[in-house]
């Protein structure tokens, strides 16, 4: 394999052995796993005698439920159990399949020569005992990790993968244009699936008891753009009309700054910016204590905020962007408002507007049910 002139950049020593190893090691197996169709005698001879195991990295993420629902959905079908990833198997044989959801540690490792490290242990894995690399794409490029990209072991982790699965079509339109070398790999186009009830079933929607109460919920980083959402919010004329910015504020002090500053002594704001994350039931009740949720994010490409808020029978407005036209699409105008551009004063009046004018009582929500997802995954993987 000649590696892209793109991840040509110097390494010293150590690094530079690992990876002139890795490029003949990747070289020798190219065009195997990429394309599923080749499996070894010993991922063959496992799958006859026992269930395939199915690691996922991570199987429980704070504050996210969804890597632990797709496991739960995957679970009663028959042929394989689902485990949690451990960085100390890698290289053992411990796993048929693993499935990365953030795989941070390659696209922005802290370590370069340690992330080396582990695709070379990696590839003992694939070469020696058959085991599968799978990439579950949330977002096409983590939002945290170490400070510079790397596209040498971005580029030697894309090698490795046997199948990739995209939440939507348009995360595998935009993968494929980003990294032309993921066409050839196996992949499945599924979707995010619903969030369950915690503690009790939502209320339908009704436009009787609207009060304009917006919520922005979530993580909190600069790239959500809370300080763009608090500036727009500010200039807004209609009533009634009210924003609650709750979250974990994501490291980054200076943005809570900017965002108290900006919201001012405005009234109509009020801020729970937390060093934690919001408990799952304490979400619960404060969606459901507001008529709408709004995304004022400069970029997406899924987003698990947007499904739990329509779980919630809430209406959003986001950026039309990533997945999130296929969302509107899927569950109709009415309940997912798309704007073009920055987030601006008037997008928010309008979606205050619209509220006072919904009738629909809950979207259509069917067509995400975990059930499907779970059968589809599975199959997906036991096929790899």
């Amino acid at each position: 394999m000649s590696l892209p002139e793109t991840v040509h950049a110097p390494v010293n020593g150590m690094a530079t052995a690992l990876m002139a190893r890795l490029s003949t090691a990747f070289s020798a197996v190219t065009g195997q796993g990429a394309k599923g169709t080749d499996k070894t005698a010993a991922q063959d001879g496992r799958s006859r005698t026992r269930p395939r195991v199915i690691a996922m990295k991570p199987l429980d993420a704070p504050s996210n439920r969804f890597p632990r629902l797709l496991a739960d959905a995957m679970t009663p079908i028959p042929g394989h159990s689902v485990v949690p990833f451990e960085w100390s198997e890698l290289g053992k044989g411990a796993y048929d399949v693993v499935v990365f959801h953030w795989p941070t540690e390659f696209f922005r490792p802290g370590s370069r020569r340690k992330t080396l490290d582990l695709l070379r242990r990696a590839l003992i894995d694939k070469l020696r005992h058959g085991t599968t690399f799978v990439w579950l794409v949330h977002n096409l490029q983590p939002h945290d990790g170490g400070s510079l990209a790397s596209p040498l072991t971005t580029h030697l982790f894309l090698r490795l993968l046997g199948g990739v699965i995209f939440l939507s079509e348009q995360s595998q339109k935009q993968l494929y244009a980003m990294h032309p070398i993921t066409r050839r790999i196996k992949s499945l186009v599924t979707a995010h699936g619903v969030y369950p009830d915690v503690e009790h079933a939502p209320k339908p929607y009704s436009q009787k008891t609207a009060a304009g109460r917006i919520l922005f919920f979530g993580v909190i980083r600069a790239y959500k753009n809370p300080v763009g959402l608090v500036r727009a919010a500010r200039d807004v004329r209609a009533a009634p009309f009210s924003l609650h910015i709750a979250g974990r504020l994501w490291e980054d002090e200076s943005l809570r700054d900017e965002i108290v500053a900006t919201a001012a002594e405005d009234a109509r704001i009020t801020l729970d910016l937390r060093a934690d994350h919001i408990p799952e039931d304490e979400l619960e009740r404060l969606i459901d204590d507001h008529d709408a949720v709004v995304l004022p994010y400069d970029k997406v490409l899924n987003s698990g905020v947007a499904f739990h808020a329509l779980c919630r029978n809430k209406p959003i407005l986001a950026p039309a962007a990533g997945s999130l036209p296929e969302l509107r699409d899927a569950v109709g105008p009415d309940w997912v408002h798309l704007f073009e551009g920055p987030l601006n004063t008037g997008h928010l009046e309008t979606f205050a507007g619209a509220l006072a004018e919904m009738t629909s009582p809950a979207p259509d929500m069917s067509r995400f049910a975990w059930a499907r997802i779970g059968r589809d995954t599975a199959a997906f993987l036991t096929s790899l």
